[in-house]
């Protein structure tokens, strides 16, 4: 009969977090402020609407502390996020593809934060790399680099659709704001979640590994208290291992720095669109060449130099967005048509068959090809998996455009996605903190299995977006109405006159706002309709407008 062991490493205390830590207070107390706020601007619009005539709660509700208050209002917000209208001419299936990615990401993330705590059956675990149904666990970084495509499509398509408007100008106070509104759209509530997750994490559970210095978590809190200045200046996919905090958003970082080129490349596209389209050719070949090098001789995955060296690095990640860039260029200079003919018929349909090949290829094949990971590993595959899939995205979203997507545009286009699409900025900035929560607090061993891990998903999935639907309600959609009136309203030439009815122009266009993407996707909510709005960027997540009232 063997003889077990019990060696203690820690001992964590029931009075450990007995009482808060400044920095906890002050969070907590920032948390009371907006909520106070919250109450106060759903108060006053139920006021202004119940107790005054339309015309005098219009002039009310128009001014500047009007509009302030209701950028508060949880009932005006939830109803925006709520909506399901999708405004004609704007691109098709990017709701349903944004909805999926994120659903992907929680997928795989339930099988790695599983390694917070003590699994009974490891070795079982184990074995499910060979099973054919892991390759969605085995591919699953994939999932962002269709954010990338999506986020690069966005700030192409809409950039260049302005730059048109208003004669090919571009001054330097509109890069200005352009960086500026990104800036705002991203912030708020990813520093609002990076300050629950560094002050009041720690108070959240007890349990045998919650407090360990070994643990993921744990190593996140700490470097943030030093480095979370990288994550708001989004430069923290560079500042990795001990200093890394809120290790998950190393995906903003590299869609910011991204963001912040495109608009040279966009310009120059513009004006001459040879030069251009060469040196996006020339970056997303020089991206892919990258990262095979990189592979071959400088990342070693047992001291895990693969993260630095290849997964988080902007330039190493760059195909997909290049490809994004491209994509939305070409939807802008087609005007999203094809004509009908059956040499076009014969074309898409070679098309589908060929995304559908790279798509079985770079994500299904490699689970049945010896260890899918020996593939993985492959500097010569590395170089152009994430490209070659993104290219597979890329033709989706191209056919849905122009009208041959037949029931895949249908089903991606569904308006159940859209308002579960407004939120997957905040459900995947918030879902790990919930995993971690969870995996860290657990009293017993975890035992897994291919019911459990479903479970688990599903579970995880659900609570993400719920966090997330508070998240949005009591910081993103507020600062949304806030940014409005702190940032000039920046109109094209040729914009639309404003609607007699202020009210229902005020909610057309805030409806517009609330499809911009955050970011991005993450990934980004973005505006991609036809409309009188201006320049947008992407995300997980994207959200650019310029001209929306509120």
């Amino acid at each position: 009969m063997p003889s077990w062991t019990a060696v203690g490493s820690l001992c964590q205390q029931e009075d450990d977090y007995a009482s808060y830590d400044p920095g906890a207070i002050v969070a907590i107390s920032i948390i009371a402020v907006i909520l106070l706020m919250l109450v106060i601007g759903t108060l006053y619009e139920f006021i202004i609407t119940v107790c005054f005539m339309e015309e005098k709660a219009k002039s009310i509700a128009s001014s500047k502390a009007g509009r302030f208050l209701l950028s508060f209002s949880v009932y005006s917000n939830t109803k925006k996020l709520f909506d399901t209208y999708q405004p004609p001419g704007q691109i098709p299936a990017l709701h349903g593809i944004r909805v999926i990615s994120t659903l992907w990401i929680i997928y795989g993330h339930t099988d790695f934060f599983a390694d917070n705590t003590v699994i009974t059956n490891k070795g079982t675990k184990a074995e499910w790399y060979s099973q054919w149904w892991y390759f969605v666990r085995g591919s699953m970084d994939m999932s962002v680099d269709t954010f990338l495509l999506l986020s690069a499509l966005l700030v192409s398509y809409l950039f260049l659709k302005q730059l048109k408007k208003n004669g090919g100008s571009f001054t330097g106070k509109d890069l200005l704001l352009h960086y500026l509104h990104r800036y705002w759209r991203l912030t708020p509530v990813y520093a609002f979640l990076i300050m629950i997750f560094a002050c009041l994490l720690k108070y959240m559970g007890t349990g045998p590994v919650w407090a360990s210095p070994e643990n993921l978590a744990m190593g996140n809190i700490n470097a943030c208290q030093t480095w979370m200045w990288t994550n708001l200046l989004y430069i923290n996919n560079w500042v990795l291992g001990e200093r890394e905090c809120f290790g998950w958003a190393w995906y903003l970082g590299v869609d910011m720095q991204l963001y912040v080129i495109a608009p040279g490349l966009l310009i120059l596209l513009h004006k001459k669109p040879k030069l251009s389209l060469a040196l996006i050719i020339v970056f997303l070949t020089g991206s892919m060449v990258a990262t095979g090098i990189i592979y071959h001789f400088v990342v070693n995955m047992a001291d895990g130099s693969y993260f630095g060296a290849v997964y988080t690095n902007t330039f190493t990640r760059a195909g997909p967005y290049m490809v994004g860039l491209l994509l939305g260029y070409i939807l802008f200079k087609t005007g999203r048509k094809v004509p009908s003919t059956r040499r076009t018929k014969a074309l898409m349909l070679l098309g589908w068959f060929c995304a559908t090949g790279v798509a079985v290829l770079f994500v299904v094949a490699p689970q049945f090809i010896g260890s899918p990971f020996s593939v993985l590993n492959s500097p010569a595959w590395r170089a152009f998996d994430r490209t070659m899939f993104s290219c597979a995205v890329a033709w989706v979203v191209y056919a849905c455009s122009v009208g041959y997507g037949g029931i895949i545009t249908e089903f991606l286009s569904w308006s159940g996605w859209v308002p579960l699409s407004r939120l997957t900025y905040t459900a995947y900035l918030v879902h790990p903190i919930i995993m971690h929560v969870y995996t860290m607090s657990l009293k017993t061993t975890l035992f897994y299995s291919a019911t459990n891990w479903w479970f688990y998903f599903i579970a995880y999935a659900f609570m993400s977006f719920l966090c997330g639907f508070v998240a949005s309600i009591m910081v993103e959609f507020p600062f949304f109405g806030l940014e409005k009136l702190i940032f000039p309203q920046r109109r094209g030439r040729d914009s639309s006159k404003a609607s007699k009815n202020v009210a229902n122009e005020a909610e057309a266009q805030d409806n517009q706002a609330l499809e911009l993407e955050q970011t991005g996707s993450f990934p980004d909510k973005l505006e991609n309709g036809e409309g009188n709005g201006q320049l947008a960027g992407a995300i997980p997540t994207n959200k650019e407008q310029f001209n929306l009232k509120l």
